[in-house]
């Protein structure tokens, strides 16, 4: 890859994702090995967290716009530099996949309460974590859903029970859930323990905790989960 690329995170905007990536000043300019690294990190935050983390699909997109820079230029490169290219190339498209794939197995999953989530902090300051293709995804999805539950079941039921009740039938995913996670950069006085006293996190640690208490964290990028 290239030996530096441009990645500007921005927020969701139910209008899309601004081509530009941003403002100047909002843009961050990263080497190749920090792009790759930030996306396998994603990655595995993704995996492992219980929930959605904030979208970084121009992440995905900066990537695979570079590694099909790479493969046009295949034609003046040795037999030799393409195959390792190559091995490269196919390592990061198959990050970038599992990636999607992992955010659209959760948005099956919680789609309903996604869209509440993201409608309750839309226009506001904050983590969105809904790409606008992932938002598009999430209301077709969560719309087929309930057309195919009353076409199968509740039109056919007596009309106590042909409704659904939508604070009953919202899947919210487990945030108490435990996970492990290894502290990139010292951190004082983090509560993760209610019950206990804040505690002081060093680099390199490893910790156990529930994921609400340090969903800020993560999203901060002081820990990565493990």
């Amino acid at each position: 890859l290239s030996s530096s690329l441009e990645y500007c995170p921005s927020n969701f905007i139910s209008s899309g994702i601004n081509a530009e990536y941003g403002d100047d000043d909002q843009c961050e300019q990263l080497t190749a090995a920090e792009v790759l690294q930030r996306l396998e990190e994603s990655w595995i935050n993704e995996r492992v967290s219980p929930y959605l983390q904030e979208s970084q699909q121009e992440l995905v997109d900066c990537l695979l716009e570079q590694c099909e820079s790479v493969e046009s230029n295949f034609s003046r490169a040795s037999s030799f530099a393409v195959g390792i290219h190559q091995l490269e190339i196919q390592r990061i498209k198959y990050m970038s996949t599992d990636y999607l794939r992992t955010r659209l197995h959760k948005i099956e999953k919680h789609a309903e309460y996604a869209l509440e989530e993201q409608k309750d902090q839309d226009g506001e300051e904050g983590v969105l974590k809904l790409s606008p293709a992932e938002f598009v995804y999430a209301r077709e999805h969560f719309r087929n859903l309930q057309l195919h539950l009353k076409e199968t079941a509740l039109k056919h039921m007596p009309s106590p029970f042909n409704n659904l009740d939508k604070k009953k039938s919202i899947t919210a995913p487990n945030l108490n859930s435990f996970i492990f996670f290894k502290v990139k950069e010292d951190t004082n006085n983090v509560l993760i323990d209610p019950r206990g006293d804040p505690v002081d996190l060093s680099r390199d640690e490893i910790h156990i905790s529930k994921f609400l208490p340090i969903a800020t964290l993560l999203n901060e990028r002081k820990i990565n989960l493990v």
